[in-house]
């Protein structure tokens, strides 16, 4: 089985009371990898059990032959809108049956694209080699929807960078949490290895402990440039006038905040829809692509042999001699806006 495939099953609980009725509001949406072996969504309703003074019931599942988990992340994203926290939604008026036929619609998309990857396997373990060929009017047309959701994808991201800006800056002078919508996590910094000062001091060990790999890089052509907005610079340069101590003070939110929660929200499930096509759209060129460099006018999908020295890779040596080609990125601090909604909209 190819290692994209991960089949599993994607289940629903839901809550009864003493009489054994649904409990109108929530619903949890998990999975469960069929390489667990031995167990099924009953089991995992089973495990959640503990804890929850109600009874739980399996009410629903789906079984996927794509990426289970890629699956479930589709839909937790799709469904954000209703995230109260975690793997629980809220029901819509208590109905279920929207969530399920907007998950079976995923299902097929996940396993289109999975089907896809698979057959681009043999393409992409191998060098390009080097032609271009001809585009077709299909192509021309593939391509200009290409670009069209490129731009929609980027413009919503421009709306949501400030959603973001504004909710950093909506908390005065100094950089705080807002409750339930948005916090600061301590970041800390990685360590890269200089495989291009390592391979000119030491050409002979490179060549002995690298190790060949294909470098993929597809890129489409004639794509608009889509510059950063003045607004965007504005607030990005007020938050460089924050105080920032690394303790970071949680506020309550209110009702100005929340809804700018909503409208990022909002955005962030569209946008899964644009991404969804876009992906669809680049794995078809990457197959008409083939073995070949490119479409002319249209893609270029490079695949070259690189060589490459890890850290891992000298184990052998002594850590004084690594440590001269190790880089450390900074600690530092992340923002992020939580992609559910723990409070109540007025």
């Amino acid at each position: 089985m190819s290692n994209q495939k991960k089949p599993g099953t994607i289940y629903f609980v839901e809550e009864v009371d003493l009489l054994d009725f649904p409990t109108p509001n929530y619903v949890k949406i998990g999975l469960v990898k069929d390489n667990e072996k031995g167990r099924s969504s009953d089991d995992r309703k089973d495990e959640h059990q503990t804890g929850n003074p109600r009874s739980l019931v399996v009410v629903h599942s789906i079984n996927t032959e794509s990426n289970v988990s890629l699956l479930e992340t589709m839909i937790h994203q799709s469904l954000a809108m209703y995230r109260h926290r975690g793997e629980w939604f809220v029901k819509p008026n208590g109905d279920l049956n929207p969530f399920i036929d907007m998950a079976n619609n995923l299902n097929k998309i996940a396993c289109s694209k999975v089907n896809k990857l698979i057959q681009l396997d043999k393409f992409s373990k191998k060098e390009d080699n080097g032609k271009e060929i001809e585009a077709t009017k299909e192509i021309h047309n593939m391509h200009n929807e290409l670009i069209n959701i490129n731009l929609e994808i980027k413009r919503l991201d421009e709306e949501k960078k400030i959603i973001e800006l504004t909710l950093r800056n909506s908390t005065g002078n100094i950089s705080k949490n807002i409750e339930g919508i948005c916090s600061y996590k301590f970041k800390k910094g990685s360590s890269r290895f200089d495989n291009k000062k390592f391979k000119i001091d030491h050409p002979k060990l490179f060549e002995e402990f690298g190790k060949e790999s294909i470098n993929p890089n597809f890129n489409i052509k004639k794509q608009p440039i889509f510059k950063k907005s003045q607004k965007i610079i504005e607030l990005e340069n007020n938050i460089k006038m924050q105080k920032n101590n690394g303790h970071f003070e949680k506020i309550e939110n209110n009702q100005e905040t929340k809804s700018l929660h909503h409208k990022w929200l909002s955005k962030h499930v569209l946008r899964q829809s644009f991404e969804n096509k876009r992906d669809d759209l680049i794995l078809n060129l990457k197959l008409i692509c083939g073995t070949n460099y490119g479409i002319k006018d249209i893609c270029t999908w490079s695949r070259k042999k690189i060589k490459k020295v890890s850290q891992s890779d000298l184990k052998e040596f002594d850590n004084k001699f690594i440590d001269k080609y190790l880089y450390e990125s900074n600690h530092g601090f992340s923002f992020s806006i939580n992609p559910f909604r723990p409070y109540k909209f007025n």
